[in-house]
């Protein structure tokens, strides 16, 4: 075993060596820094800019609404109040579909509406610069890193004679694989480890603010850090199988080139188009079309059973107390009011479902892109990425629900005052200005990251079945290519 330890570290040194010496390893290297300092960079800008919008709109949004005087609580419902989203703890690493799915809701009465304020769709060419983000340098650039620095590790060596007299001295195969195996590996983990870092580091010291913990912000990028040095490990060995395995470094180099662009490029794009084919997301229109006629179809006529029993259940809750049969007809309550929000009860329910819907057809195309992932380990990697980045679907209908919960609260504040205190005046009734301020403000806890490490389990044992995979075919033929 200290033969094996000695002979791994000698190989190392002299890796080590090679590449500072290696003017094209030390050229890419400056490439890839430079690519990933403009992602950090570019991400960290844009992140600090929404954060600072969102701020700013939250305050605007409060004071309007609490600036609005003596006024008609159902017209201040659908005047309403909007959920900004904060950022997400390392956007600035990863924005995944945030720049797709919106950052703000209007939480209207009678409405339950999306996400507005799409950057993907609203920014201009050159704004589309924000999407440069430091994962995907990372997922594009560290393949290409992997394969230069070991392409001709093995097949260069054999070509120039080198490894007979390196196996001759007395090193074992696998003690020169290893040592070969960790140089190339280990550059790829520092860039890695240095990246995530930095976006970390920013995360804790520009983001407390919008809610998020410190330990589940430093989880987070501890995951990330597991993620991306899975695929490392990956990269590293499938490079090092392919360099034992062909006759030449340039016949290894091209090998190597085509699993980068058919694994890293051309899968993840056709798994996702394949997905909105399959599983296609709804155009607005057909979407809202479906939801009005859910809408009607599921509202029970004005005195059926279901509605009078909706009607109780509105009344005691805004009254706090059970109601007695007799007393219901000669009941001192608002009566709009009691119908409004027997309406905002009713409806909920198929808004939800609609919701529901459209949110498990876009956990579908993820699914079915799953399957890719056997065939792309980078697929894997761009889930688990969103995911421990807090940007990926499931974040944003986290965030979708608890807004929800709010317009519900809000509007039904506004119903209960008017049911209350608008006895005998009608939709007529105007509530005193102090009503709005003791409407809660919106306080967002957006997940932990145990949410991610749940619903990404898959997409990380994939990735650890690829690495297994992986080192155990350089392991199996290195024994014997190494002496060849």
């Amino acid at each position: 075993m200290t033969g094996m330890a000695g002979a791994t570290f000698h190989v190392m040194r002299k890796e080590l060596t090679e590449t500072r010496r290696d003017g094209r390893a030390l050229g890419l290297l400056g490439i890839v820094a430079l690519l990933l300092v403009l992602g950090l960079v570019t991400g960290f800008a844009t992140e600090r800019a929404k954060d600072r919008a969102v701020s700013q709109a939250r305050a605007d949004d409060a004071a309007v609404f609490a600036g609005q005087g003596k006024k008609n609580p159902h017209a201040a419902a659908h005047f309403s109040r909007m959920a900004h989203k904060p950022a997400a703890p390392l956007a600035s690493f990863d924005p995944g579909v945030s720049p797709y799915l919106g950052q703000v809701i209007w939480l209207e009465a009678h409405y339950r509406n999306p996400a507005m304020f799409r950057a993907a769709e609203d920014a201009p060419e050159l704004g589309r610069l924000e999407n440069f983000s430091i994962a995907g340098v990372l997922a594009l650039t560290l393949p290409l890193l992997v394969i230069l620095l070991g392409y001709g590790s093995i097949a260069g060596e054999r070509e120039r004679g080198s490894l007979r007299q390196l196996i001759g001295t007395g090193a074992s195969p696998l003690g020169v694989l290893f040592g070969k195996f960790i140089v190339i590996a280990g550059i790829a983990f520092a860039v890695l480890a240095v990246m995530v870092a930095l976006s970390t580091s920013l995360a804790l010291l520009s983001l407390a603010q919008a809610g998020h913990s410190t330990s589940d912000t430093l989880l987070r990028g501890l995951s990330l850090l597991l993620a991306y040095g899975l695929y490392i490990v990956f990269l590293t060995a499938i490079t090092l199988l392919v360099s034992l395995w062909a006759a030449e470094a340039k016949t290894a180099l091209l090998l190597m080139l085509g699993i980068w662009v058919i694994s890293a490029i051309a899968l993840p794009r056709l798994a996702a188009s394949i997905a909105e084919q399959v599983y296609p997301s709804p155009d607005p229109g057909t979407f809202w079309q479906d939801t009005r006629a859910s809408l009607q179809a599921n509202r029970p006529p004005g005195g059926s059973a279901e509605y009078l029993a909706v009607e109780r259940q509105v009344m005691e809750r805004a009254l706090g107390r059970e109601l007695r049969d007799a007393e219901l007809d000669g009941l001192a309550i608002n009566r709009a009011a009691v119908r409004l929000e027997v309406s905002e009860v009713i409806d909920s329910g198929s808004y939800n479902a609609a919701f529901a819907e459209l949110f498990a057809n876009y956990e579908n195309q993820q699914n079915l892109r799953r399957w890719f992932a056997l065939l792309s380990p980078t697929i894997a990697l761009q889930h688990l990425s969103r995911a421990y980045s807090a940007t990926d679907v499931s974040a944003h209908e986290h965030f979708s629900l608890a807004a929800e919960r709010q317009r519900n609260d809000i509007v039904r504040a506004m119903n209960e005052d008017m049911m209350r205190n608008g006895v005998g005046q009608g939709l007529g009734y105007l509530a005193p200005a102090e009503l709005w301020e003791s409407v809660p403000e919106f306080r967002y806890e957006p997940p932990s990251i145990v949410l991610a490490w749940r619903e990404s389990s898959r997409e990380l044992l994939l990735l650890l079945l690829w690495g297994f995979a992986a080192m155990a075919a350089m392991c199996s033929l290195g024994a014997s290519r190494m002496k060849a």
